[in-house]
């Protein structure tokens, strides 16, 4: 499959890698170990990408200039997306690679992303950090910066107790809890930037589309529902339980003591 792939060979330093368009990312065909994706390298737009690379043959570190994806590989490009290369040809990475019907959505219209958490429907605005329950005026909502307690930094998630009654988070004495919470749910959401990257980029002071073909764009999401059982609490009400009968005999000594003080 790796040989199927398309190659691009740097013009100046004759050095060839692999154009991966399922990862996005170039990986030296020499070293294929060595790998830059959206994330390692730096977006110059339609004149494609560029990248340091550290290059054995001259013991030193070269700029990679790589061009567009669609121009490298327009028949994965199109078969990715479901175009046909006649079309891709006309396009420009970022117009293929993010939504823009979502992106005149959330720019030019104003519209925030949304997500359903608990059956619920919350605004995703991370310019000033919060998920805000639609139609409820009780509270302002769920802060971002409450969640990173919970961030899940493997899968990129935050992962939290939630208490559909409040719109908030769950809010339990975790270290005395015995049995699962009956009226809180555990759910997984996606994190802050890739809810609302355009938020995010705002907020840091960035260019709206900063970063998007990376994030991606999308306005509608679902939390995810994780059962009790799968969200790690089980170890938790494990050890409570075994503490248990040491927590009831130090409140019985309490109890003898203060009947002690009572009788002098």
């Amino acid at each position: 499959m790796e040989n199927e792939l398309p190659i691009y060979r740097d013009p100046d330093y004759g050095i060839e890698f692999i154009v991966d368009v399922d990862k996005f990312e170039f990986r030296e065909k020499a070293n294929p170990d060595k790998s830059y994706g959206l994330a390692d390298i730096t977006d110059l737009d339609e004149e494609g990408y560029c990248f340091d690379h550290f290059d054995k043959s001259t013991d030193m570190y070269v700029r990679i200039t790589p061009p567009q994806f669609v121009t490298l590989a327009p028949q994965q490009m199109a078969e990715k997306f479901n175009k046909a290369i006649e079309e891709i040809l006309l396009l420009t990475d970022f117009e293929l690679m993010v939504d823009q019907k979502a992106l005149t959505r959330r720019i030019k219209g104003g519209e925030l992303p949304t997500i359903e958490i608990g059956g619920h429907i919350f605004y995703a605005d991370v310019r000033i950090d919060l998920l805000r329950p639609k139609d409820v005026l009780s509270t302002m909502g769920i802060r971002f910066d409450d969640l990173d307690d919970w961030y899940v930094e493997d899968k990129n998630v935050y992962a939290f107790p939630y208490d559909p009654k409040n719109f908030e988070i769950g809010d339990r004495e975790w270290d005395k809890i015995l049995d699962y919470p009956i009226d809180l749910i555990f759910v997984e959401i996606p994190f802050a930037r890739t809810l609302d990257p355009v938020g995010w980029n705002r907020r840091n002071g960035w260019e709206d589309i900063e970063d998007l073909k990376e994030t991606g764009l999308r306005l509608d999401f679902k939390a995810e529902l994780v059962p009790w059982n799968k969200s790690g609490i089980d170890e938790i009400i494990s050890e409570n339980r075994r503490k248990q009968p040491t927590r009831e005999a130090v409140k019985d000594n309490e109890r003898k003591e203060n009947k002690k003080g009572r009788k002098m």
